[in-house]
């Protein structure tokens, strides 16, 4: 049985949200909070949503074994989840915190582009990448690219299926049941790909995420044509490396969470 946690209802914060809407707050949350288990009061106050409405989410995600429940009241996302595994069906977000946000601010000043940092999610019949991080220092040029570009075309910057562009073909290329094509071949051998970007005269270029074997999302590297074509391999070689630091934090995170459960 579940304990039922005395936590308050909070404040009717989720009015106007509809039920699907909510279930992915919660979830959400629990992935920006990161490993390990998280008390309910935590839950409820950093989703916004009500105490008996966070409570029968994470109950159906128990149910589910999608997450897990320790008492008194503490909640996390279970091992086989967290760590993607290619049959697991919830695949959201990487979680935001101080690595992941360090390195793409490292990797935009190594390189005086634009970084990002992109999330698989693997939930529906289109499989996308979502950007969950960005850092363009002083590139201005990026700014009034992007305010002056189309509506479709900035809505695809922070989301677009995984066929779009570069960070999405990197998670594509590895995900189990890729198509066995020559370009995915090659971004397998390469370990990054080039394509051109949302943004006219904008090229992007994208390297996997891992969480041990399986990709979970991806690092990019944006900037303007000439100096993407230039200079591939110095930004390539700066992203794999960002890259493999995240994905060794990754893995000690979920060795710790394991030993946790």
């Amino acid at each position: 049985m579940l304990d039922n946690d005395t936590t308050e209802e909070t404040a009717a914060a989720d009015e106007g949200l509809t039920a699907h809407m909510r279930v992915y707050r919660v979830l959400e949350t629990l992935n920006a909070m990161g490993p390990g288990l998280h008390p309910l009061h935590r839950i409820i106050s950093q989703s916004s949503v009500t105490k008996s409405t966070a409570h029968r989410i994470l109950r159906a995600g128990v149910a589910a074994r999608h997450l897990v429940y320790r008492a008194p009241g503490r909640y996390g996302i279970a091992p086989d989840v967290a760590l993607h595994r290619p049959d697991a069906s919830v695949h959201l977000t990487l979680p935001h915190n101080s690595a992941l946000d360090r390195e793409t601010t490292a990797l935009q000043r190594q390189t005086a582009q634009v970084s990002m940092a992109f999330g698989a999610v693997l939930i529906d019949d289109t499989p996308s990448r979502l950007m969950l991080h960005h850092a363009y220092g002083r590139r201005t040029d990026f700014q009034a690219a992007f305010q002056h570009a189309a509506v479709d075309a900035r809505m695809a910057l922070r989301y677009a299926p995984l066929t779009a562009d570069g960070p999405g073909l990197a998670i594509l290329a590895h995900l189990d049941g890729a198509p066995q094509s020559h370009r995915m071949r090659e971004i397998l051998s390469e370990g990054y790909v080039m394509t051109q970007s949302p943004l006219p005269d904008w090229l992007i270029l994208g390297v996997p995420l891992w969480r041990g074997s399986t990709v979970y999302g991806a690092l990019a590297v944006m900037g303007h044509k000439h100096h993407m074509e230039r200079n591939r391999r110095e930004y390539a070689a700066a992203a794999l490396a960002s890259a493999a630091r995240l994905s060794a934090r990754c893995e000690l995170a979920s060795g710790a969470m394991r030993v946790a459960s």
